[in-house]
């Protein structure tokens, strides 16, 4: 059924996410607390590597918490400004879990883009800089009800896959997949070379025939297909791989349908056949 691939695809982006959290970005899960969102973000913990930080942020948070700030007592002890990581330097190297993602404010996507975007937190505070390494997937829960209530644009682009599990149900849900597999590609993750220039077209091209304007969409569905082939065992990217990333990457944020083969011969004559436009330059 088209439930039980749809949930397929929902793991196959755990696995692939759970190979590369910082690299992909992370996930827009929308979907409403229950079994079926608790069995996806089970399935995502045990093929996380050993050890890898996971942090839960709640839809509200001061800055000082987020990105770090003046550690009071160690300052007070030491007759000097002492500072102390936020949430997102102690999941460095792992995952962020967001408590519904729709509520966040505009201020703190922003500042979680930003760090998504370095790869570090930049903390300056009272006369203080500090650089913090900060290398983190996201997973954003996003519990809205309606196209009016979704986690905001600047975060939700910079994250690899947007999974809808609002229609399934228990029922719908086959066993997950073993974590083995994605152990194995870890290793291989780094070794994979640049995706073929064919491939890379491919997929700007599908991007630019699903309307997606963005240049974020089309480089993260480049290193799906890398994540893709080291899950697959191979060392080199191939249309298979292309095949996941457009599914998985740039189907979801369609904002119209492909043309199809004789709509865009059409177009094409179409165009061959209007005249220039006049020149409008004035002497």
């Amino acid at each position: 059924s088209s439930h039980s691939s749809y949930w397929e695809d929902a793991l196959l982006a755990a696995r692939l996410f759970a190979l590369d959290p910082a690299g992909l970005g992370g996930v827009v899960l929308r979907a409403a607390p229950g079994p079926v969102r608790d069995r996806w973000l089970d399935t995502l913990r045990d093929l996380l590597a050993p050890g890898t930080p996971l942090r839960r942020l709640p839809s509200s948070i001061e800055d000082d918490r987020l990105l770090g700030g003046i550690d009071l007592p160690a300052t007070l002890k030491a007759g000097r400004p002492i500072l102390q990581n936020g949430l997102l330097a102690e999941a460095h190297g792992g995952v962020v879990i967001m408590a519904m993602a729709e509520r966040t404010s505009a201020s703190v996507a922003a500042r979680i883009a930003a760090v998504l975007d370095r790869r570090e937190v930049v903390l300056a505070r009272d006369g203080l800089t500090r650089l913090i390494p900060a290398a983190i997937g996201i997973v954003a829960l996003d519990e809205g009800i309606g196209p009016d209530e979704q986690l905001r644009d600047i975060l939700a682009q910079r994250l690899a896959f947007h999974l809808d599990l609002q229609d399934l149900h228990a029922r719908d849900l086959a066993a997950a997949t073993s974590p083995a597999d994605t152990r194995a590609a870890r290793p291989r993750l780094g070794e994979i070379k640049r995706p073929p220039d064919d491939i890379v077209a491919a997929l700007i091209v599908t991007a630019a025939r699903f309307g997606i304007d963005s240049l974020t969409a089309p480089l993260l569905s480049l290193r799906v297909a890398r994540a893709s082939a080291a899950l697959a065992g191979r060392g080199a990217v191939d249309e298979s791989d292309a095949i996941v990333a457009a599914r998985l990457v740039l189907a979801p944020r369609a904002r119209s349908a492909p043309p199809s083969e004789e709509n865009a011969a059409d177009a094409e004559e179409d165009a061959e056949a209007e005249p220039p436009p006049e020149s409008s330059d004035t002497a």
